[in-house]
């Protein structure tokens, strides 16, 4: 079935509650940034080294695949949760994190949580998304219990210090049909696509696609 899941809506706000009980479920810490990233911890042995990060994002454009990045959250959920009842001790933290708005459907701007986080993302591009109600990120987030003063300060307050992550794995369900036509169970990701987008003008003269000469367009 299709799901569609807009950030800080209430079906966003659900299912947000959800990812947060089955953390606690596992026995991870639970903590989440002011640009609502959820994080749950498992603490490793050695608090010197940098964890290993896994997890994705519940958000979903309208009428998206079920498990478009829901597998990535409760996927990594449930291997923590085999690792610790195989009694495994591990050394290095494990961390699952939920990424906030990586879908561009609300604000039309993707991959938010995981940008702030990266400190790849500036405020003055945050400043001037809104919504089709007129609302800005910041009022939205504020609404729901995240936020801050300004865009700045959400995103000074997100971004992950330096060394504090050592390592990221994502599990995603392939989007794609070879996978399902080689009978494999998965793969490893070499290459992905790199979307852009651009603005570009064009000046001269319109007329029928037929008649209208190029020398004189």
């Amino acid at each position: 079935p299709a799901v569609t899941r807009i950030l800080f809506t209430p079906m966003d706000m659900e299912v947000r509650a959800y990812v947060k009980g089955l953390m606690t479920e596992v026995g991870l810490e639970i903590r989440e940034d002011a640009m609502g990233n959820i994080y749950g911890k498992w603490q490793g042995s050695d608090a010197g080294l940098g964890s290993v990060l896994t997890g994705s994002h519940c958000d979903a454009i309208p009428l998206a695949g079920m498990y478009d990045g829901t597998v990535g959250v409760i996927g990594a959920l449930e291997a923590l949760a085999a690792l610790k009842r195989a009694g495994f001790k591990p050394r290095r933290s494990l961390e699952v994190v939920m990424f906030t708005s990586e879908e561009p459907t609300r604000f039309r701007l993707s991959c938010v949580g995981s940008r702030a986080m990266a400190g790849a993302l500036a405020a003055d591009t945050l400043d001037v998304k809104l919504d089709e109600n007129g609302t800005s990120f910041l009022e939205a987030a504020n609404a729901v219990g995240y936020g801050g003063e300004s865009h700045q300060a959400i995103l000074d307050a997100t971004r992950t210090p330096k060394g504090s992550v050592d390592f990221f794995v994502e599990l995603h369900i392939e989007q794609g049909p070879l996978l399902e036509q080689e009978y494999t169970d998965i793969g490893v990701v070499t290459a992905i696509a790199a979307p852009a987008a651009l603005e570009v003008h064009f000046y001269g003269e319109g007329g029928h696609a037929g008649a209208q000469l190029m020398p004189l367009r």
